[in-house]
């Protein structure tokens, strides 16, 4: 496989690592939170409109917390990165792009699976890109990786426009989906930067519908 090219980036439910790890640079938690709108928990102001930055003002003896328009949905999240993409029938390959899966289950107990695949059309063999406000960098190989050792990254990190359309249906919500918690001990790993196959992450999320700015 070609190394250098840049790997698959995207999907509207990939995001950045924690500061101090490779994602340094791209939307930290906090950063992609400030997207929504928020209330004092409790206090003085309780259901009063604060904004994490000024937490401390806002919310006297509280603090600033997303404004909340469901309960938590359960999840299993899972990342194909592959930067390889192959023809099955004339085994030509070098393109690249990235599939994301997730499995939750419908208010009518009906289990969904809700997946897509990313590339850039126009240059296959370069990286899609995302929204710069949920992901700003490529979401590789190499990065998918990365994330599986902090997959807590990803809080607050919503989905693109078709899965978010298809959620906000099954649910019958006008709220933006957004991964609330990643759990970190539910992370299963395939690693396959180094050859012909893709690399898989799969893990445990909560979702829940909030309320966009």
């Amino acid at each position: 496989m070609n190394r250098s090219l840049a790997l698959v980036t995207t999907l509207a439910f990939a995001a950045a690592m924690r500061s101090g790890t490779v994602w340094a640079g791209a939307p930290q938690p906090d950063e992609r939170s400030a997207d929504f709108a928020h209330v004092c928990k409790g206090g003085s102001n309780k259901n009063g409109a604060c904004t994490v930055a000024t937490e401390a003002t806002d919310c006297p003896k509280s603090s600033c917390v997303a404004t909340t328009l469901s309960k938590t949905i359960k999840g299993t999240l899972t990342l194909i990165a592959d930067g390889n993409v192959r023809d099955w029938l004339n085994g030509t390959a070098g393109n690249q792009a990235l599939t994301v899966i997730l499995e939750v289950k419908a208010p009518d107990g009906s289990k969904q699976i809700l997946a897509q695949t990313y590339q850039d059309l126009a240059s296959p063999s370069s990286a899609p890109l995302a929204p710069s406000n949920v992901i700003a960098i490529d979401l590789s190989e190499d990065n998918v990786k990365n994330l599986a050792v902090d997959v807590n990254g990803l809080v607050f990190a919503q989905p693109d426009t078709v899965i978010a359309t298809q959620l906000q249906t099954l649910f019958s919500s006008t709220g933006a989906p957004v991964i609330v918690e990643a759990k970190d001990k539910t992370v299963r790993f395939a690693d396959h930067s180094t050859d012909n196959l893709a690399t898989v992450l799969r893990f445990k999320v909560k979702l829940q519908f909030l309320d966009p700015l």
